[in-house]
């Protein structure tokens, strides 16, 4: 009897176990962050970044902005220009300087801001502000995009979230249309912060045969290193084409609106978009060319100005993307996974229930079946017994 109950008490405790054991998560992950979603928005374009953790309010800066961290670069890389996160969504409320201090110590160059304050107490982060509002339909207005561009400014700057607790948001159509149809950059944080961090001058080599050797030398160690583009004006002459070692570059339309490698000329100017530390040879169709003026381009393509939005508390990447799969538009996803519902007892239960029964259920078959054990024994007893009549 004590073997028994000794038995009965181990599997009661290690079945109670996982349930006492305290909980170290507080969110799920979002499944299409590394499947399928992920990887297109990836290609694509788009970037990658931290908006925080669900956390207890005794968590440190440092483990909830690390932990975040982790949390993407374990799933999906940043940019299709680099694999580490840049850009960090800044939660409103904190402007402490050891907060700033452990965003940049997890590697982080970019974060944004609401606050004209916290433009002076960044301490050594880039600071991008939201001059164009929000995309959300009765917040978002043309209007404002209007006047982000009349003011001059060379980046516009949008947020976007899909849900706003249980309420599904809208986008304004009337402001969708008007950014989409935009001769401009569309870009993201980090890829916009990498080019402004790197574009300048290309070295040329005009040795007076008709072509040009051309390289863009650069090695910065932070930032992505992306291809920029530089202007070269009064030339003189047509460009036949532009060549590296092994493949002709592609030739650029003038409103090309993401990031690559190539050339356009628009009259007598050549826009030059390089990968750095590499050689191109750009081919004219005469000898003699004219002294030119190189000016590097602060936006690709020669573009006037850049557009980027920010997805803000993106938990479900599914769910925050699907209406922009055809749009021009290009995302800065800042990554936080989902908080869990408030704890629920009914699975719980049922687990002591099955845990308080299943020693109950196994003594009992013991029991069943010794009784049936001492009932055969009992029939087999009874062959050995002969009657008068045999």
């Amino acid at each position: 009897m004590m073997a028994r109950r000794v038995v009965a008490v181990a599997l009661l405790s290690l079945l109670i176990f996982p349930l006492a054991t305290p909980v170290s998560a507080e969110w799920e992950e979002d499944a299409w962050l590394s499947n399928i979603i992920g990887p297109e928005r990836l290609s694509l374009g788009d970037e990658f970044g931290c908006h925080g953790m669900p956390v207890h309010d005794s968590s440190s800066n440092n483990t909830e902005i690390n932990s975040c961290r982790d949390y993407l670069t374990n799933r999906i890389n940043a940019s299709k220009w680099g694999s580490e996160p840049i850009s960090y969504g800044v939660d409103s409320g904190k402007n402490d300087q050891t907060y700033f201090t452990s965003i940049r110590d997890a590697g982080f160059l970019l974060i944004d801001s609401n606050e004209d304050e916290l433009i002076d107490t960044h301490h050594g982060l880039s600071v991008i502000n939201y001059n164009g509002g929000s995309l959300e339909k009765n917040i978002g207005s043309k209007q404002q995009f209007d006047d982000a561009l009349e003011s001059g400014s060379d980046l516009v700057n949008f947020f976007w979230m899909a849900r706003d607790h249980d309420v599904i948001v809208r986008p304004e159509t009337e402001l969708i249309e008007s950014i989409e149809s935009t001769n401009a950059w569309f870009t993201t944080w980090g890829e916009h912060y990498s080019y402004r961090s790197i574009y300048g001058n290309f070295s040329v080599i005009d040795n007076d045969l008709g072509y040009w050797d051309v390289e863009f030398n650069n090695e910065d160690t932070e930032s992505w290193l992306v291809p920029v583009t530089s202007s070269f004006k009064s030339l003189g002459a047509n460009v036949v084409s532009v060549e590296d070692e092994f493949n002709f570059i592609n030739e650029l339309e003038s409103n090309e609106p993401h990031l690559k490698e190539g050339w356009r000329q628009e009259g007598n100017t050549l826009f030059l978009t390089l990968y750095p530390n590499k050689q191109v040879r750009v081919n004219f169709d005469r000898s003699e060319i004219a002294d030119v003026i190189q000016e590097p381009c602060e936006n690709f393509n020669g573009h006037n100005f850049s557009i980027t939005v920010a997805g803000h508390h993106t938990n479900d990447l599914f769910d925050w993307s699907r209406r922009w799969d055809d749009s021009i538009m290009r995302f800065t996803w800042l990554i936080e996974p989902r908080e869990l519902d408030g704890f629920s007892w009914f699975l719980p239960s049922i687990a002591v229930f099955l845990a308080l029964a299943a020693p109950v259920a196994i003594i009992y078959l013991v029991k069943t079946d010794r009784r049936a054990q001492q009932m055969v024994s009992v029939f087999d007893s009874l062959d050995g017994v002969r009657f008068g009549e045999e």
